[in-house]
Order: C-alpha cells, then sequence, then structure tokens
C-alpha cells in the first residue's frame, strides 16, 4: 500500500502525512511547490519534520508514503516517488498491470524498475511527441493515462508552470474545496471521479475538472 496528500497549509499537510503514514513506512517524500521551482524531500522512513525546512516561496505542499513494492525491497532515491523528468513530476498509489509493454512499445530506454516511474516517462514521451508549438499539458496527461492498464491514484506536477493535477481509476483518491486531497478521506472531502484530469486552481484555491481519459477499472485497488 502507499498513498499521496496534499495541501496548501504546511500544518495541514503533516496531519495528512499523520493520517496516511500508516499505509506505508518504508519510504517518505515531502515536495514543497513554489511558483518557479519543486523542493524534494525524500527519506528512507517517517518524514522527520523537525529536519524539513519550509521554504518561504513554497505555495503548496504535496507528499508520499510508501511501502516496499515487489521489484524494489530495498530503499534508494531514485526508486522512490516522486518520479521525475525534465517537466514533470508524479506521485503513484496503485499498481500498472501492462508496465512491460510500456516499456516495449514506448520506453524501452527507461532502466528504472519501479512501473510508478514509467508515468512520468509516459508524458513526457508525448509532450517531446508532440510537433505544435503551443503545449498542451492536459493533452499529453490523457495520452499518458490512456496508455495504463491496471490500477492508479496520481497527483501530477507540470514543472515548467507548477500546476498541479489530480487522476485516478481503481485506486481511491479524494479531496475536498479547500484545495487539499488525501489516498484517506476525512471530514468534506469527496472522492475523484474516475477517468477525470482535475486541475488545482491557486486563486480559487480548488480543483476543477479539466478533462476525461478513456480507461477501465478492473478492481478497486486500496
Amino acid at each position: 500500500m502507499c498513498a499521496i496528500f496534499g495541501s496548501f497549509s504546511p500544518s495541514m499537510t503533516e496531519v495528512l502525512y499523520a493520517a496516511n503514514k500508516s499505509r506505508g513506512s518504508f519510504a517518505s517524500s515531502i515536495v514543497q511547490i513554489a511558483p518557479n521551482d519543486q523542493y524534494i524531500y525524500k527519506s528512507a522512513d517517517e518524514i522527520n519534520f523537525d529536519k524539513l525546512k519550509y521554504s518561504d516561496d513554497a505555495e503548496y505542499y504535496m507528499g508520499h508514503v510508501q511501502a516496499p513494492t515487489s521489484s524494489q525491497r530495498s530503499y534508494q532515491y531514485e526508486t522512490s516517488h516522486p518520479f521525475e523528468t525534465m517537466s514533470w513530476m508524479v506521485f503513484h498509489n496503485g499498481v500498472l498491470t501492462n508496465d512491460k509493454q510500456i516499456r516495449k512499445n514506448y520506453l524501452p530506454h527507461i532502466l528504472n524498475p519501479v512501473d510508478s516511474s514509467l508515468i512520468v516517462n509516459l508524458i513526457q514521451h508525448f509532450m517531446v511527441e508532440d510537433k505544435s508549438k503551443k503545449p498542451n499539458p492536459i493533452k499529453y496527461i490523457k495520452q499518458a493515462l490512456e496508455v495504463l492498464d491496471g490500477t492508479f491514484a496520481l497527483s501530477i506536477v507540470d514543472c515548467d508552470t507548477s500546476e498541479i493535477y489530480l487522476a485516478r481509476v481503481g485506486s481511491i483518491l479524494y479531496y475536498n474545496r479547500s484545495g487539499a486531497f488525501s489516498t484517506l478521506p476525512g471530514d468534506g472531502f469527496k472522492e475523484v471521479p474516475e477517468g477525470t484530469i482535475l486541475r488545482l486552481n491557486t486563486e480559487t484555491k480548488r480543483f476543477n475538472k479539466v478533462g476525461t481519459f478513456k480507461h477501465s477499472s478492473p478492481f478497486l485497488f486500496v
């Protein structure tokens, strides 16, 4: 099991971390999102918030707690969440069932053994393949998600713009009207609809629907 969570408030982020950490203590991470940068803090076990320095320009905070996967049983920075490319960052809860096919068809050069690493690289792949002059991040996310089989709950960061997106199939994920999200729900949280892409509006502090994607949900994976 794993969990993902995020909030505009550092204190709320710590509350969400405490609520979700029972789902995995093999590895943990906190990412601070600033308008023009992202600050990543990864730990081989639980987060020590006494050692975590909050950046003055951070506006949003995201995290992940991880149980060990079948492909990676020892901690390494490169195999823990979030996974990154030049333009994207992804946190994932779930299990992909077509990761071997994805590697064969799209990403034979990606050697990271963790299936989650393929998701961020798929988004980057479709971005690079796009020959239009105007970037279309929702299009790239949609294309990547429609390749995936299995279950996933995702928080996605466009590192070029610091925009934040949510999506899920099968795996659980909830959000509220204050711009927070969490694998485990709390008061005022509602479920992210399957097959829907939500984007965070930093002015209204609300997640809004910005797209949909084709999907199949074979089972619910918590």
